[in-house]
């Protein structure tokens, strides 16, 4: 059978080949002949069936990421004088000790707990919301940088398989469809590309609409089913007081979506903002950060002489703060050979053939100096100044020593700014002057 695993150490899942417990054997045994005669065939042997089985299949919290279980931990009053580790110890099958300090080191990553493992204002709407942590936080920032519908669609793109399939004998035609809606380096943005062009062809009529997926190999049930939830994710974030609009009368049609009518200029303003969305995205996806290694420059004789050798895609490498990694088939990055910067973000790390990355989006450096970590360091090498992250992994090269402090000013304004926001979700960042000078300036300084 084929079974999801989760490697702490790594941060990454697989779909593993596993044998079957015993218990799933005799479950599966009993179906023949529940409701009509059957015959049921098991292709092992008795003796592995007796000595090499496990008798209970491993429990699903061995198996998953536990940052949801954490924060749900975190959140209840009965736990509060409790510590973590203790309170998973004491289940009947407690996870291995690896597996907490993972997932603890993830939520310290992106903002939701402390150093002290107490939780954030952030790790406090986090737990609240009943979606995964990558998700709640990619929608309370799109609340906040008013990209808001861009934001609620990747989200809610985050929670389904990919909207675009491949017939088998069209691959290579769905696959040039595929690379029309490419934009930004960035699968999400390509999603979001394409979701944006079929919902304008159903607002012109359900039947344009399913003509627009089929000539796009899109799947039409997969886009219905996101404008559904990300109605949902917005009913969230208004009932936590971020989205300050009136649901009660907004008629709510399975298929259609009306946010940006809904929600209004005030949260969506920069929502076609390529670089702000790729920044909020790795506010989300952080610390899933992948670096591009590019190859030394080589040269090729000709009549004029020696000339530089193109780089190809197959030329270029990736790696992660702890391994080689692969783009995946899949990707619209996968034969890019020149990215503008030299660092991705993506969504998961699966392990077939080889580690590959799925669904990953090209960030711009200052976005994760801005957007990422809290251990900012600036460091001076041969009369220039580093922006440092992750103990030099993420460098930043400024031009002058006052730019680099400059930066890690706004860095800190922005996080007082965040955490102000969380803490009162009510205050109104677009009548603030204070706020909307800091928000301005990020946007300057991502968009330059």
């Amino acid at each position: 059978m084929k079974e999801k695993h989760f490697d702490p150490n790594r941060n990454m899942e697989s779909l593993e080949t596993t044998w079957v417990a015993r218990a799933n054997a005799l479950q599966r045994k009993g179906r023949a002949g529940r409701v009509m005669p059957g015959v049921c065939f098991h292709l092992y042997t008795g003796h592995r069936f007796k000595y090499h089985f496990l008798g209970q299949p491993v429990p699903e919290i061995h198996r998953v990421p536990l940052e949801k279980l954490i924060l749900n931990i975190k959140l209840l009053q009965v736990f509060e004088d409790k510590d973590v580790k203790q309170v998973l110890g004491s289940f009947i099958e407690p996870p291995v000790s690896d597996s907490i300090d993972s997932a603890i080191s993830r939520l310290q990553s992106v903002g939701a707990l402390d150093k002290d493992i107490e939780l954030t204002a952030l790790g406090q709407h986090l737990a609240t919301l009943p979606v995964d942590v990558r998700i709640g936080k990619l929608i309370l920032y799109g609340a906040i940088f008013s990209c808001l519908d861009a934001a609620l669609t990747m989200a809610a793109c985050l929670s389904f398989q990919s909207i675009f399939f491949t017939p088998f004998d069209k691959k290579d035609l769905a696959n040039a469809k595929k690379m029309e809606f490419a934009t930004a380096f960035s699968d999400q943005m390509a999603v979001l590309n394409a979701y944006k062009k079929w919902l304008k062809a159903h607002k012109t009529s359900p039947i344009a609409g399913r003509n627009y997926a089929n000539e796009n190999y899109l799947s039409l049930k997969t886009l219905i089913s996101i404008a559904d939830v990300k109605y949902q994710f917005l009913e969230l974030l208004v009932d936590i007081g971020f989205v300050s609009v009136n649901l009660k009368y907004s008629k709510r049609i399975m298929g259609r979506d009306e946010i940006v009518n809904i929600t209004g200029n005030e949260f969506n303003k920069y929502g076609e903002n390529y670089r702000l969305l790729s920044s909020v995205l790795c506010a989300a996806l952080y610390p899933n950060v992948v670096k591009i290694l590019t190859p030394p420059k080589s040269f090729m004789m000709s009549a004029a002489g020696a000339v530089p050798k193109e780089i190809e895609a197959k030329d270029l490498r990736f790696t992660t703060v702890k391994e080689k990694v692969f783009m995946h088939p899949s990707s619209v990055n996968y034969k890019v050979s020149n990215f503008p910067s030299p660092y991705l973000v993506y969504q998961e790390k699966v392990r077939t053939s080889k580690i590959f990355i799925r669904d990953c989006s090209m960030v711009p450096v200052i976005s994760l100096v801005l957007f990422t970590g809290y251990d900012l360091d600036i460091k001076v090498h041969n009369g220039s100044s580093f922006i440092s992250l992750e103990n030099g992994w993420i460098m930043l090269q400024v031009e002058e020593h006052k730019v680099a402090e400059m930066i890690k000013m706004i860095k800190l304004e922005l996080l007082e700014l965040l955490e102000e926001k969380i803490r009162d979700p009510l205050l109104n960042l677009q009548n603030n002057d204070k706020s909307y000078r800091i928000i301005t300036t990020i946007l300057r300084l991502i968009s330059s």
